[in-house]
This record gives C-alpha cells, sequence and structure tokens, in this order.
C-alpha cells in the first residue's frame, strides 16, 4: 500500500483491491440504483481501464463474464457495471475511482459509496 499526498487530502492507494463477498454484495446493490444515462457514460471507460490494466489478472471467471458481455454488447447494463467495477477494483482501482470521480452527478457518489464500503 502507497501513500501519496494529494493537494489538502492523503489518499491511501493500492495496486489492486480483494473484495469479500459481503463488500461485493454492497458494491452491486449500489451498482444497482445507477441510471441508463450514466451505464452509458461510465461503462466504456471502465472497460477501457480493465482492458488496459489487465494483463493475465482478469483471466478467470470475471474475466470471461466481461469479455462474454462485451462481445453480447451487454456491458452498458447493471450487470456489465456490477463486473466492471468489481474488475476495475482488481486491477486499478485508481483509474477506477478517477472515472466514477470525473463523471460527477451519481457517478461522483457512487464513488464515494464504494469508498465508504471498502
Amino acid at each position: 500500500m502507497m501513500e501519496k499526498e494529494m493537494g489538502d487530502q492523503k489518499s491511501i492507494q493500492r495496486e489492486e483491491i480483494h473484495l469479500t463477498d459481503p463488500q461485493r454484495t454492497e458494491i452491486y446493490s449500489c451498482a444497482r440504483e445507477v441510471r441508463n444515462n450514466t451505464l452509458d457514460e461510465i461503462c466504456p471507460a471502465l472497460f477501457d481501464v480493465v482492458l488496459d490494466s489487465a494483463q493475465g489478472r482478469l483471466k478467470n471467471e470475471l474475466g470471461h463474464v466481461i469479455f462474454h458481455l462485451q462481445k453480447n454488447e451487454r456491458l452498458n447494463t447493471r450487470i456489465g457495471l456490477e463486473k466492471l467495477l468489481e474488475a476495475g477494483l482488481k486491477v486499478s482501482p485508481e483509474k477506477t475511482f478517477r472515472i466514477l470521480e470525473s463523471a460527477g452527478g451519481e457517478s461522483k457518489e457512487l464513488a464515494e459509496k464504494i469508498r465508504n464500503i471498502l
């Protein structure tokens, strides 16, 4: 775990985050509340992060699910968001949070909820 100073805020950055089952369930619950227009905005960006950062770390069931969703053009769904959030937190939490926070509004609220869960 590395600590970095960011202005007046101190943020803790990790290489990857391993979710417990209760954390995963809570994050999925938060993702289900996101509106469709927000899904269309953040899912493609999260997919890019996962794709760019995976480096073999998602050669598991989660990676197969994301590939299947993408192949069937179902990434911009609530299930797609759930899986992309889980994968993003695993491969690049910093970029995942940056995307959520930069999208603003509902996405920023989602980022805060996830931080509180973790």
